[in-house]
């Protein structure tokens, strides 16, 4: 499951991450909004070429998805609206289980800090309720090369 002990603790500060985002998230709410929101499952996981986080975000039009990544390429963030059925809904007479979140949701990823992202070349597809965004990995040296600066004479003294 684990490729080594780096990817062992990269795996647990993200679900502490997780865990500590739900439990602000049912204490307080999300803060400066009035509204609920739902956070959908995700997963995380990384390829030779890319990050790929999947989303189950079931019965979404896919119109009414938002994704987009911060400036700084840390944190994907995706949102959206369920909307359930209102002619369903009226109909009801009485409901005995409902584990279903509708509304707006909203679901911060916070990425792995030492995977470089090509921010150019990411996508998105939303198949049978699971989206996926693929993140691709930026292609770097992986040691910079040593750069020697040629120093060229000056007639002057003062430069």
């Amino acid at each position: 499951m684990f490729r080594n002990y780096r990817d062992i603790l990269r795996q647990m500060e993200m679900e502490m991450q997780r865990l500590s985002d739900e439990a602000l998230l049912s204490v307080f709410g999300p803060l400066g909004t009035a509204e609920r929101f739902w956070q959908p499952a995700a997963d995380i996981c990384e390829t030779e070429e890319a990050l790929v986080v999947k989303a189950e975000i079931a019965g979404v039009q896919p119109e009414k998805i938002n994704v987009s990544l911060s400036a700084d390429n840390r944190v994907l963030v995706i949102s959206g609206i369920r909307a359930e059925d209102e002619e369903e809904r009226r109909a009801r007479v009485r409901c005995y289980q409902l584990e279903i979140y509708y509304g707006p949701f909203e679901r911060h990823i916070t990425l792995p800090p030492d995977i470089p992202i090509d921010r150019d070349n990411i996508s998105a597809t939303y198949r049978n309720g699971v989206l996926t965004v693929r993140l691709p990995k930026s292609i770097q040296e992986e040691t910079p090369a040593i750069r020697r600066i040629p120093i060229t004479e000056s007639e002057r003294e003062s430069e």
